[in-house]
């Protein structure tokens, strides 16, 4: 992993556990993530960890796979928008992006909502 950013903090007074935790989830996943990889297999291990983390959140994650070809030097503009109507004091959002190899980039969106 050549490239961390963590591109939010979470969008809530209460989050079912801390910013470093959640990267930790997400980047401890990523030994199985290759260009040709299952992304939902990624996604699902990564949904189980987060409810092993917390029992009183219910959790939905969006992965982008952002793949590039290699040698090709591209200027990738992309927006991504999420809406949601919560609870602003106990559920909220967090967005981490992580650059698994040189050309393969993932973008991940943690939406937690209160039971």
């Amino acid at each position: 992993m050549s490239n961390k950013q963590v591109n939010s903090q979470p969008s809530s007074n209460e989050y079912p556990i801390s910013p470093e935790k959640l990267v930790s989830i997400i980047e401890g996943n990523l030994s199985d993530v290759s260009l040709e990889s299952d992304i939902a297999a990624y996604t699902e291990k990564v949904l189980a960890e987060l409810s092993k983390a917390s029992s009183v959140h219910k959790f939905v994650i969006s992965v982008t796979k952002i793949n590039a070809v290699q040698g090709q030097n591209y200027d990738l503009g992309i927006d991504s928008y999420v809406g949601g109507v919560w609870n602003k004091a106990t559920d909220g959002a967090f967005t981490h992006a992580v650059e698994v190899i040189p050309s393969l980039q993932l973008l991940l969106t943690v939406v937690w909502l209160s039971k």
